[in-house]
């Protein structure tokens, strides 16, 4: 596992954010699962013999009415086999139940006839298990949603394929969420993010809209974003404060970046003109900044002519902080 799903799974074993997207993906946004019945559970199954496979969350709900076990698969790729995965899982997950009433039944010494030969009474019942998969990638998902649709079946057996058993993914496609009002904060605004990351405008527009959210980012969804989003130059505007609580000015952070990448342009522009003996007037009306500014970045070239425009920023930033 990377560490982009590392972090993602950190970030939404949350039982806050755990519910929230539980309740958006099976429920239709409604507030089915309450974050504070929610308890902890081994990912690893180890309840088949020689299969023993790694979930990336689970945990149980409990209520009065409700008890199930619910787990969460996260998918920055496209995984073509992922009907089958669940169904492994989930199987898991119940035959760990069953052996667990039957070694119950073992030490109770309860069960006669047919019920002690199964190990399992007529009214013993299994938790259900449900499974969502958060996918996050850029690209819609071509894979399978259907044990079905993974069979090679002939013409001749179609017509009894209600016969065979089938599996039904549940699929949070994160790039086709329509509404991200229905998330709470934290993951409105990282999956805002990942909605948005290839269209600048409407990640700046969607920042604006929401601008008291993003005022004062927490770090772990700063993070978060930066993992599933591929925005790695935002951790760079992660503050402490004087408790030396972390967070982020998203709004600054976007307008910093921007604001950076425009430098990394213009300092990119005078190395080629530079690299062509024109002289720091024409280069300076060619790129539409002061003459002073040319001068600059010319020293600096002369002074480490093996940098690259980003390392260029870094020096220019640092001589201008040092003047200050």
């Amino acid at each position: 596992m990377g560490n982009a799903d590392n972090q993602v799974n950190e970030y939404l074993s949350d039982p806050v954010r755990f519910a929230d997207v539980v309740n958006n993906g099976f429920f239709d946004g409604n507030h089915v699962i309450d974050p504070a019945k929610l308890t902890e559970l081994d990912s690893v199954s180890r309840d088949i013999p020689g299969m023993h496979k790694i979930r990336d969350i689970k945990k149980m709900y409990k209520d009065e009415a409700v008890i199930l076990i619910i787990g969460v698969e996260s998918q920055t790729s496209i995984h073509y086999a992922m009907p089958l995965r669940n169904l492994i899982y989930d199987a898991q997950t119940y035959e760990g139940q069953r052996r667990k009433i039957a070694k119950q039944h073992k030490d109770d010494k309860d069960l006669e006839g047919d019920e002690w030969l199964s190990r399992f009474s007529k009214d013993d019942k299994l938790l259900p298990v449900i499974t969502l998969v958060v996918y996050y990638g850029l690209d819609p998902w071509d894979g399978p949603r259907t044990l079905h649709e993974m069979l090679a079946v002939s013409e001749e057996l179609k017509a009894y394929m209600p016969l065979m058993m089938n599996y039904q993914l549940n699929l949070l496609e994160v790039m086709k969420i329509k509404d991200l009002d229905t998330y709470g904060d934290d993951l409105k605004m990282v999956f805002g993010f990942i909605k948005y990351q290839e269209d600048k405008k409407a990640l700046q527009a969607f920042v604006d809209e929401n601008k008291d959210l993003f005022t004062n980012v927490p770090a772990d969804t700063c993070r978060t974003i930066t993992a599933m989003a591929n925005t790695e130059e935002i951790t760079d505007y992660i503050i402490r404060d004087k408790d030396e609580k972390e967070d982020v000015n998203m709004c600054g952070a976007l307008r910093g970046i921007k604001e950076d990448g425009a430098m990394r342009t213009r300092i990119e522009q005078i190395q080629k003109k530079k690299a062509r003996s024109l002289d720091t007037k024409t280069i300076a009306e060619h790129v539409e900044v002061t003459e002073n500014f040319v001068k600059e970045i010319c020293r600096l070239i002369d002074e480490n002519p093996m940098l690259d425009a980003d390392a260029l920023v870094e020096k220019y930033e640092e001589s201008a902080e040092a003047e200050v």
